[in-house]
């Protein structure tokens, strides 16, 4: 009795043990398959609360909001009370009276602010006639005492003063180039107007100069006026800085008319190669790239390198996307030792399988043969 028991054992236990090889192998090779695709081990969220908490200590509210309001919806920087609290403190210094005031004040006297109010009253004299006389004025004077003169600034105030008569002239339809002007004067003194950018106002500003027009330099000045109409002063200097030439301002034209409000901490966070994946990633929902941008750069390079239904389900966020092949409880278990197994493991777990069954198949066809 013992022995048919034994041998019944060993009839049923040998297939278990084989299945059981096969399945682990197959299992580790899907897993190693997929990291070489991406390893999500990789990802980590963004926790925005030092770098705010530093904005915050700097006296940089504007920047403050503007990154913490970025993250602020997501579960995992909504669920820490840290952060509608620091939330509220920077909206309550913003809306406060005296920091209007100061703001307002600040961008009369020093011709530049970081919030919106200040930059409105720096660059309100220069949309008038008076700012651009002033300024070349004061150029003028310059060049009579042989002290170094801003030829951008006079290019840019010859524009405004042609831009003016125009605007005039034409009941308000260069009003957009006008204001271009006006935010590219603003750009060159707060430091943030790019080399090839001051080559070509200077060249356009004679070419307008002898014909009287603006329209040498509308294939410059419509996308900026575009950029400023969809995510305002600030994020436009800044994506002015990093512009290269007017194919990059084109292609930052159709970033932010993509992403709006959220464009300029979206390429921060992703080290400035959001517009990139902006482009491969055309066909994907913005919501799923702005999640995926809370891992920084690496998250949209996961998102582009697996697709965008597979990385959804790997970080598990909350999307209408139709369902895939990836269920369940075997897509829970598949996530879990996806980010928990060490690689090493995996490939010794394939190659001794494989080696199993090669030493297996030799022994038979030793037999057999």
């Amino acid at each position: 009795m013992s022995t048919l028991i034994l041998f019944w054992t060993k009839f049923l236990y040998k297939p278990f043990i084989y299945l059981f090889i096969i399945i682990s192998v197959f299992l580790s090779i899907l897993l190693l398959q997929e990291r070489k695709v991406f390893d999500i081990r990789t990802l980590a969220h963004i926790d925005p609360i030092p770098h705010t908490q530093k904005l915050i200590n700097d006296k940089k509210y504007a920047q403050a909001d503007e990154y913490l309001s970025y993250f602020i919806d997501y579960p995992y920087v909504k669920q820490n009370p840290k952060s509608s609290e620091l939330l509220k403190e920077i909206r309550d210094k913003r809306e406060s009276y005296e920091y209007k005031r100061d703001k307002f004040i600040e961008g009369v006297v020093l011709g530049k602010s970081d919030e919106d109010i200040g930059k409105i009253s720096a660059i309100a004299s220069d949309f008038l006639f008076i700012g651009d006389i002033r300024d070349l004025s004061i150029e003028g004077s310059h060049y009579y005492h042989d002290k170094k003169v801003d030829k951008v600034i006079v290019a840019l105030s010859s524009l405004g003063l042609i831009a003016t008569i125009s605007t005039i002239y034409t009941l308000g339809a260069t009003t957009p180039a006008k204001t271009s002007i006006s935010l590219l004067k603003y750009a060159k003194r707060a430091g943030k107007l790019p080399f090839w950018l001051q080559k070509e106002l200077i060249r356009g500003a004679k070419v307008a100069k002898e014909s009287k027009s603006l329209d040498s330099l509308k294939t410059t000045l419509e996308p900026i006026y575009k950029i400023y109409d969809r995510v305002g002063l600030s994020e436009t200097l800044n994506l002015l800085k990093r512009s290269r030439g007017i194919k990059d301002l084109d292609r930052v034209v159709k970033f932010t008319t993509r992403f709006g409000k959220k464009s300029q901490t979206l390429m921060k966070i992703t080290n400035y190669k959001a517009v990139k994946y902006s482009r491969l990633l055309r066909n994907s929902k913005k919501e799923n790239i702005l999640y995926a941008s809370t891992y920084g750069e690496n998250g949209l390079k996961g998102l582009n390198k697996m697709g965008e239904a597979k990385f959804i389900k790997r970080v598990k966020f909350n999307s209408n996307l139709a369902k895939t092949t990836y269920k369940g409880n075997f897509n829970s278990l598949f996530n879990y030792l996806l980010k928990n197994i060490p690689t090493w493991v995996l490939f010794s777990i394939s190659f001794l399988g494989l080696f199993y069954f090669i030493r297996k198949f030799f022994v038979l066809a030793k037999k057999i043969f």
